[in-house]
């Protein structure tokens, strides 16, 4: 297993029920390991194991593709 650090933009969250929505939605991947999302940042850092997920397949995950929510990977790095 190959753990890394995911760090992301998040677009279009404006409530705590936002963030919950973003965490439920990212937690559903396989290979995510834990995430914490900021409303206040607008942002999630996601730890992964990238033998089963790739980090910008978070970017396409349906709570991005299928919401308001937009994401973006900012940076990847070693756990």
């Amino acid at each position: 297993m190959t753990e890394k650090i995911v760090k992301m933009r998040v677009f279009g969250m404006t409530c705590d029920d936002c963030v919950r929505a973003v965490t439920n939605g990212i937690k559903s991947k396989e290979g995510v390991i834990d995430v914490r999302v900021s409303l206040s940042d607008g942002s999630a850092v996601v730890r992964i194991d990238t033998d089963k997920v790739d980090p910008h397949e978070l970017e396409v995950l349906p709570v991005f593709t299928k919401t308001r929510y937009r994401a973006q990977v900012r940076e990847v790095a070693d756990s």
